[in-house]
């Protein structure tokens, strides 16, 4: 068996940023504060969708422990009924994204998607993308107890994908993708066309840089 590969979801295989707006902006105005433009909803995304809100609805955040993770609580609720449906409204994979996985699929690599969104989200998104035949693991963010950079969902799904050893190459458009690798074992690619800052990527490291799919700076 050819060495698998991983992949992140929003900003690396799609653009998802629309939906992750939409959803974050109707809970912004269940909490009486306006829409954000997608340019600053984009700096949220990476960490999950809890740490996300926790971004996007800071002025009203308790500052109080227990009483901000009850607010918390009742935020994503919100956002989970809000992007249930919205999540699959306006993504569209990367240029050049199918194709790429199709060839590497076809070549005998298995393929396997790692993010940080919930899975419920990540399921069905990856099934709207048309991916559902080439990707056999998806992992999402509360999959597991822990969450990229933890090395564990990229541990999971070589586990899942049957392989051991060296070999594996991790992609992805934030610093939470390349810490992951490579405390994976990974080789990483970094997807400076995606929601993550290019700087921020270059500063990180990585084996390969992208700077549109499947295209080596």
């Amino acid at each position: 068996m050819l060495p698998p590969f991983l992949f992140d979801l929003d900003g690396t295989l799609a653009d998802t940023l629309a939906d992750i707006a939409a959803s974050t902006n109707h809970v912004r105005s269940a909490n009486g504060l306006p829409p954000l433009p997608g340019a600053v909803v984009r700096t949220f995304v990476g960490d999950g969708a809890r740490t996300l809100l926790a971004r996007a609805l800071h002025e009203v955040l308790p500052p109080d422990g227990a009483a901000r993770e009850r607010a918390l609580d009742r935020a994503f609720a919100a956002y989970a009924e809000h992007h249930q449906v919205q999540c699959t409204g306006h993504a569209t994979l990367y240029p050049g994204a199918l194709a790429h996985l199709r060839a590497l699929h076809d070549q005998g690599h298995p393929l396997g998607v790692v993010t940080n969104k919930p899975e419920r989200f990540a399921v069905p998104l990856v099934a709207h993308l048309g991916l559902g035949e080439l990707v056999r693991v998806v992992l999402g963010g509360d999959s597991l107890p822990v969450k990229k950079p933890d090395p564990g969902p990229l541990h999971e799904a070589l586990r899942r994908l049957g392989h051991r050893g060296p070999g594996a190459t991790m992609v992805g458009d934030g610093v939470q993708d390349l810490r992951a690798g490579k405390a994976a074992g990974c080789r990483t690619i970094a997807c400076l066309f995606g929601f993550g800052e290019a700087t921020k990527l270059r500063a990180e490291g990585a084996d390969h840089y992208w700077r549109a799919f499947g295209e080596p700076v």
